[in-house]
């Protein structure tokens, strides 16, 4: 602790410097201020420091350590003594109550880590295979970068911008311009920018049934009246849109791989909704959380690419290369984009540069695209694994989803209950989640859970598989 810390003050008094100096050290170890192991300054930095001769702080320092108080350690310093104990309870302060209350915000709806389990929950990416080598390059590239005296654009950097541009032109058949991107750290954060940069009381926001939580969460926060939706093994049912929305309107959809049933939007329903929008003046929140994996199907276009004048394209590099990175975008009409980045300013600045110039360079060097093919036949070969063991079950429940994304849904039959199951697979180390999980307003017609097959290993996947397959009686 930094002796200005312990705030020690000498004056002229019948008192001795080395009584004084000695007196506040040990007031500062007995109200628990200077705690066991904590290192003192050498008698020369604190003579110095008071302006006193450096006897005199030696002959405190002495006085201290002959009451056990403190203790050398050769060659190392001085520290207080593992054995010093606070003589009394540092009194604890009243504070005054504050005036301002704190807002009554909703618990996030997150699932809480599982260490040690085979987690079979979706979202989970595999990060074995993670190029670290590459990116550990990419990352020392832009350290080593001169910094920028400025603080940057509220929209990212340009070279991140770019290059994200660049890729979704290649990958994804989408056309955007560099500057109707802003950078985020997340699909979710990438909501939570559109939803407080527009008007939301009296905006009708339409969400997926079941969906994602925390998307209706960020919407419902901003004052949205949340309008829940069905969807189908074709995705969201466009046919239960409202005919004439009151106000203002915004759909938030999942059409590539629709979370967390799997279904892709099928191409009608994405011209209807596209249709619909824009009779409407409406915007559509299309999250593209997976979309670069697909299997066995020939891709769709994003919604964006078919209607870039009503459509928010929000990307998120959580799956492709791992939720720590906390990057991603949102791609859009010039005005949307704009108001986005006015409000991160007023609330973030600019995001921090460093990790976004090292996913620019890593991005362009290619390594990204790699990854993602590579990753594209690792999780391919998990998929097979699962549709290969599930055959066990012979009819008694069905997979879908599996087209695409990182999980799937297997629907049960003879009337077994998701959650039963779950709770029995829990108690032998496998974690789940039942489809009911993330329902919002629908009532159940079935009973099914999400299998993610992304994160555990082959060895793991079997052996949670079976553990499912043992907790269906197969």
């Amino acid at each position: 602790m930094p002796i200005s810390q312990i705030a020690i003050e000498i004056s002229s008094s019948r008192t001795t410097y080395a009584d004084q100096i000695g007196g506040q050290l040990r007031a500062a170890i007995e109200s628990g201020q200077l705690r066991p192991g904590d290192r003192v300054p050498s008698a020369r930095a604190l003579a110095a420091e008071l302006g006193v001769a450096r006897g005199t702080v030696t002959a405190a320092l002495d006085g201290l350590i002959a009451e056990g108080l403190l203790e050398t350690r050769q060659g190392v310093g001085t520290f207080v003594s593992v054995d010093a104990v606070p003589a009394t309870r540092p009194r604890r302060r009243t504070r005054p109550r504050s005036s301002i209350a704190a807002r009554a915000l909703p618990r996030p709806d997150i699932d809480a880590p599982r260490p040690g389990a085979i987690d079979l929950r979706p979202c989970r990416p595999s990060t074995r295979e993670f190029p670290r080598t590459q990116w550990r390059r990419c990352l020392a590239q832009a350290a080593l970068r001169r910094p920028d005296s400025d603080y940057g654009s509220a929209r990212g950097p340009i070279e991140l911008r770019r290059a994200i541009a660049a890729y979704l032109r290649r990958a994804r058949g989408y056309t955007i311009e560099p500057d109707n991107i802003v950078i985020t750290s997340g699909s979710v954060h990438a909501m939570h920018l559109f939803a407080a940069a527009h008007t939301m009381a009296g905006t009708t926001a339409v969400v997926e049934d079941p969906g994602y939580a925390l998307a209706r969460q960020t919407f419902a926060m901003a004052g949205a009246e949340l309008l829940a939706c069905p969807v189908d093994d074709d995705g969201l049912c466009v046919g239960d849109l409202p005919m004439e929305p009151q106000g203002s309107a915004v759909v938030i959809v999942t059409p590539s791989h629709q979370f967390p049933t799997g279904a892709r939007l099928s191409l009608g329903r994405r011209r209807y909704l596209v249709e619909w929008a824009r009779r409407h003046g409406a915007v559509i929140i299309e999250d593209d959380y997976d979309g670069e994996y697909r299997y066995d199907v020939s891709p769709l276009p994003p919604l964006a690419a078919l209607a870039d004048d009503c459509v928010i394209y929000c990307g998120t590099f959580s799956k492709t290369m791992f939720p720590g990175l906390r990057v991603g975008f949102a791609a859009g009409p010039a005005e949307h984009i704009a108001a986005m980045a006015r409000y991160q300013a007023l609330t973030a600045y600019a995001p921090g540069e460093v990790v976004h110039r090292a996913l620019a360079e890593f991005i362009d060097a290619g390594h990204f695209e790699r990854h993602v093919h590579r990753m594209r036949k690792h999780y391919a070969k998990k998929r097979r694994l699962v549709t290969d063991v599930l055959a066990a079950l012979d009819g008694r429940a069905a997979l879908t989803g599996l087209d695409s994304g990182l999980n799937g849904l297997l629907r049960l039959g003879d009337g077994r209950s998701a959650q039963t199951l779950c709770e029995q697979a829990g108690l032998h180390g496998v974690v789940a989640s039942t489809l009911e999980r993330y329902r919002f307003q629908s009532q159940p017609t079935d009973d099914a859970i999400v299998i993610g097959y992304a994160e555990p290993t082959t060895n793991e996947l079997t052996q949670g598989l079976h553990v499912l397959l043992s907790a269906q009686g197969v």
